[in-house]
């Protein structure tokens, strides 16, 4: 494809700087990722990071914020963006023909934040992550040439389990948040309740039911590695890199006993690099 034109490569440096500056589980800039591709895979997470950091850490009016947010995503299709990021964005969905709706679907995610605390059931929870987490799978396979359904299903799979064991491993920040994303219907199942969780201190029903979401939270994992075998071994390894940070995040959990509570989970440097081993040097 081609070069990236000189008058948007500071846009594009700013990306990039975003995209390497914020701790993830996995890296989102890896060398799997083809050097061409790389500056779009910064435009695509930039966007992404700024939607999630107005709907949860923007000190004014997010409603308003997002409202603004979005406008600059119809500039990316109708006419010019004002700021670096969407000038770059646009270029990015220019290229690749990306549709909208993944992009709107975020910020509908994050509109959900500022009015839904809380999540009933396990299918209520899936529907947001359909907002909150798949478009960034789908927006991800467009840049490779990939809008097919099936491999769009198999990354809602993907993207869904990392969302979730992104929650489970957040419980501890989002519950200070007000913020509950173990379904509340699972809460009283093992015999806790919202009440109970939102204190923030680790209980026996509260474990079983982190459990129960975790291995439900495997199984997912599971069935989206299916699409690591329909893609070109770049794009498998990158693919395989998210999950098995993801996965990463489950392990860690189990051994401290499913307590996110007391402390947080992390996947730590060492463990990175066994990762990015374990993403290259399986078959």
């Amino acid at each position: 494809m081609s070069t990236i034109p000189a008058d948007l490569e500071s846009a594009f440096a700013e990306c990039q700087k975003l995209a390497t500056s914020h701790y993830e589980n996995f890296s989102v800039l890896s060398i799997f990722i083809p050097r061409d591709l790389r500056p779009h895979f910064s435009a695509i997470y930039a966007y992404c990071r700024g939607v999630d950091d107005i709907g949860d850490e923007f000190a004014g009016d997010r409603l308003q914020a997002l409202d603004e947010w979005a406008d600059q995503l119809s500039l990316c299709y109708t006419g010019t963006p004002t700021s670096p990021g969407f000038r770059a964005l646009q270029y990015t969905i220019h290229q690749f023909g990306l549709p909208r709706e993944p992009f709107d679907q975020l910020i509908e995610a994050n509109r959900r934040d500022q009015h839904q605390s809380a999540y009933a059931s396990w299918e209520d929870l899936l529907d947001y992550c359909r907002y909150s987490a798949n478009p960034v799978g789908r927006m991800v396979l467009g840049l490779f040439g990939y809008q097919d359904d099936d491999r769009q299903r198999l990354s809602d799979c993907t993207c869904t389990a990392l969302q979730i064991a992104n929650h489970l491993q957040d419980v501890s920040r989002d519950v200070v948040r007000g913020r509950f994303y173990v379904p509340l219907e699972d809460l009283e199942r093992f015999g806790s309740s919202l009440a109970e969780y939102r204190a923030g201190v680790i209980t026996e029903p509260i474990r079983r039911c982190i459990r129960y979401e975790v291995e439900r939270t495997w199984e997912l994992f599971h069935r989206g590695e299916q699409l690591e075998r329909t893609v070109p071994r770049r794009l498998r390894l990158q693919l395989r890199l998210y999950r098995l940070g993801g996965e990463a995040v489950l392990r860690s959990l189990a051994q401290q006993n499913f307590d996110p509570m007391s402390h947080r989970p992390v996947v730590s440097t060492r463990n990175k690099l066994g990762i990015a081993c374990r993403a290259l040097f399986k078959p």
